[in-house]
């Protein structure tokens, strides 16, 4: 009985042996419960276990597939966007080769250009979401929301600074961006003012991950004394 073994050390650290050689084999094609047992020497019980928790988690998802002749529809096993992109991939290198060669070839002010560009574009996909939206702190939340659907894991609270100063936090746990970010840090100076001119208040940018921090906080206050902060509904 062949089994299969993880290639990628980290993935074994972040799903634990067993579920990183699973998404190892659904990463080459989906496959049934019946088939990644064999392939890894486990019980179809063990193995169905380890797929609940994936599927969970968003890793993997099912489709069911009728067999030949009256046989029973069974369920095929692949994987989602998401555990696909616990895979590295040569994008962010991509990214980074485009910068530098946009700024090398055509001057940093049309780098610049680009970024004012690319700045208006997410700041018009974020307003859509951020429509109609109440006070600050609605807008925070929403746009927390907007986030998270595009991968950076974000929430959004009020917070006592240590300065005891009472402040709406944004606060995203993941940069989808990170590798090109810590090369052009300029991406994170236009999202921050991106932020700000779609909340419609100050706000000041503490931390970031592409800077070595564990997240990306931003810290809003309202511009006028009219407009209360709130408590972002979760």
């Amino acid at each position: 009985m062949s089994t299969a073994t993880p290639h990628d050390s980290g993935l074994v650290g972040l799903l634990g042996d067993s579920r990183a050689r699973l998404v190892e084999l659904l990463r080459a094609e989906s496959r049934s419960v019946a088939v990644l047992a064999q392939a890894l020497g486990l019980s179809e019980v063990a193995v169905r276990h380890h797929v609940a928790i994936l599927e969970g988690e968003g890793l993997v998802t099912a489709q069911t597939v009728r067999g030949k002749g009256r046989g029973r529809p069974k369920a095929i096993y692949g994987l989602t966007d998401k555990g696909r992109r616990l895979f590295p991939d040569n994008s962010a290198q991509l990214a980074n080769e485009l910068l530098e060669y946009l700024g090398g070839e055509h001057g940093r002010s049309e780098l610049q250009r680009f970024l004012r560009w690319r700045a208006t574009r997410h700041e018009g996909r974020y307003a859509e979401a951020l429509a109609d939206a109440g006070d600050v702190g609605e807008r925070v939340r929403r746009l927390a929301d907007a986030l998270s659907a595009e991968g950076f894991a974000s929430t959004a609270e009020v917070v006592t600074t240590p300065e005891g100063a009472t402040v709406l936090e944004l606060r995203q746990e993941h940069c989808a961006i990170k590798d090109v970010a810590e090369q052009h840090p300029e991406l994170c100076a236009y999202e921050a003012s991106t932020f700000r001119k779609l909340l419609g208040a100050k706000l000041s940018r503490r931390q970031t991950i592409a800077g070595g921090a564990s997240a990306c906080v931003c810290h809003i206050t309202p511009d006028s004394t009219t407009d209360d902060i709130g408590a972002p509904s979760q």
